[in-house]
């Protein structure tokens, strides 16, 4: 059996001796980094350049799946405090303000926005006819001609995105105008809340303006000046 290879050695330099680095190299870490000002530095020892390049390969995918695993448990606070609130229960603490923020928001999207489940949506277009009783909403998800928000283990889908029990064509073509990468919960928001490229109005109550609306959700991908 081949034996490991030894770990290379690994140094982390303490506040006094990061101050003693000379200044060019700090200035070139810093750059490299691109997130601010680094908290911790550790001095890596290597044989070769190639085992440098494997090993800061190596330390990139590490940090993505580390910042993933951030925004999966952020995620799963949220939702632990959305039905703390919806029930009504005493306010936990919380070490991040912006997670209690956005739990409360969240929450009172759920009980001020009428929506419906997969389940109702199927009742009211088919009857008991389909089997599957996420069907029609899930393939309407799929195909991007409505979105959905979780509330618990249940996908909620706003009620103003449907006229007679069908999808309004204005919100497949807005959902395609928004900017990529949009959580459903930010779409939810930004259909909810007032706009100032529609008097104040949220797209949500204008949506039979759809040119009105469509302008406000191109507006929202440009970039910010100032």
């Amino acid at each position: 059996m081949a034996e490991l290879a030894e770990a290379p050695a690994a140094i982390e330099l303490k506040p006094d001796e990061i101050k003693r680095v000379p200044d060019r190299l700090q200035r070139k870490i810093k750059a490299e980094n691109q997130r601010g000002e680094l908290m911790r530095w550790i001095l890596i020892g290597v044989e070769s350049k190639r085992e440098a390049e494997v090993i800061q390969t190596t330390m990139k995918i590490a940090r993505r799946i580390i910042r993933q695993q951030r925004k999966d448990v952020t995620e799963q606070h949220i939702e632990a405090l959305v039905r703390i609130y919806l029930q009504g229960e005493p306010r936990a603490e919380f070490d991040r303000e912006l997670e209690q923020d956005n739990a409360e928001l969240r929450a009172r999207f759920l009980r001020e926005v009428p929506t419906c489940s997969a389940a109702e949506i199927r009742e009211f277009q088919h009857g008991s006819q389909l089997s599957n009783p996420s069907e029609p909403a899930s393939r309407w998800k799929r195909e991007g001609r409505v979105f959905a928000v979780r509330d618990g283990r249940v996908l909620r889908f706003p009620s103003f995105q449907f006229a007679n029990g069908s999808p309004r064509p204005v919100i497949r073509n807005v959902l395609t105008r928004l900017p990529e990468g949009m959580t459903s919960w930010q779409i939810a928001f930004w259909f909810w809340s007032g706009n100032g490229w529609l008097d104040g109005r949220s797209p949500a109550d204008a949506l039979e303006n759809e040119t009105d609306v469509l302008n406000a959700a191109d507006r929202l991908g440009e970039p910010t000046i100032g």
